[in-house]
């Protein structure tokens, strides 16, 4: 468990530096490959934030309609809080799965990118 700090921190790292010139097609060292990966994950995150906020804002909206609208936010909230709880532990319970190996952190951030990518389907339901 104790490599889990160093993890994120290196996680966080590959996040906030910009890949400089990487061609990810051609990808095939395990630095480059963490930081397609990275990268990747960041862009379905950013787009997660993106439609969670516009869900959240046509709710608002509507919130002066109807209470219904006003708990439906609510409990939108709280299930976006649970999923961000179950969707961290999921991913860090397959980072532990293939923590001897090199191949863990693009399985941690493949895992982040395909709960994300899967919840952004399942909030795009509340905009129909």
């Amino acid at each position: 468990m104790r490599l889990a700090p160093v993890f994120l921190a290196s996680v966080a790292l590959l996040l906030s530096v910009p890949a400089l010139a990487l061609d990810c097609a051609q990808a095939v060292t395990t630095p480059d490959i963490n930081a397609c990966a990275a990268a990747d994950q960041k862009k379905v995150e950013a787009e997660l934030n993106v439609v969670y906020k516009r869900v959240l804002q046509n709710l608002e909206l509507a919130n002066t309609e109807t209470e219904n609208d006003s708990k439906l936010k609510a409990a939108l909230i709280e299930a976006q809080r649970a999923w961000v709880k179950f969707r961290e532990a999921d991913c860090k319970a397959l980072f532990t799965r293939y923590e001897g190996g090199t191949i863990r952190t693009v399985m941690y951030l493949g895992c982040m990118q395909q709960h994300a990518e899967q919840r952004i389907k399942d909030l795009a339901e509340y905009e129909k």
